[in-house]
Formats: structure tokens, sequence, C-alpha cells
């Protein structure tokens, strides 16, 4: 679902770009396909993750600085707040 709400933005993105006779009758609905596509884009992060806070559901994790990673020094271990998910990533200091 995800995709697909990707690819509705895209298209949507693609009508408010192009400049073609063949898809000016479209481009009044361009901006219909982007909000669509991102409302629902948020209702599916909304309702497939149902165990984490809302914010950590769409995407907007609050991460603090963990140890470092033992193979590589330059790495780091993030853990989220609220909702305990973890990754790793490169840090500079």
């Amino acid at each position: 679902m995800k995709t697909f709400s990707g690819f509705v933005m895209l298209a949507g993105v693609l009508l408010l770009l192009t400049d073609d006779e063949l898809f000016s009758p479209l481009r009044d609905f361009a901006l219909y396909f982007v909000g669509g596509g991102l409302l629902l884009l948020i209702l599916t992060q909304l309702l497939v993750n149902r165990g984490k806070n809302w914010r950590c559901r769409l995407g907007f994790h609050d991460f603090e600085r963990q140890e470092r990673v033992a193979e590589m020094p330059a790495m780091r271990w993030y853990r989220c707040r609220r909702c305990s998910k973890e990754k790793r990533a490169a840090s500079i200091a």
C-alpha cells in the first residue's frame, strides 16, 4: 500500500510538471493526486503499525545515541526513546 500511495503522489507531481496538451485536462487533478496519495500513506502507516506511538508509526522517531559498534569504530547504535527501535548509523563525533 505504501508503494501504491507513492506512485499516486508521483503521478500528481508528474502531472504538475508536464507541459503536454494530452495531459492538460488532468492537470487540474494533480494536487488531488498528491494529497490523496499522502493521505493514503498516512492512514496506512497508522493502521498497520498498531503497537507503537503514533509519531513512531509515521516515521518520526526520537533517536538517542548509544554505544559504539565493536566492529567499526565510526558506527554507533541509536535507540528510539518512545518505541525502542534500534538502528546502526555512521557517526562523525
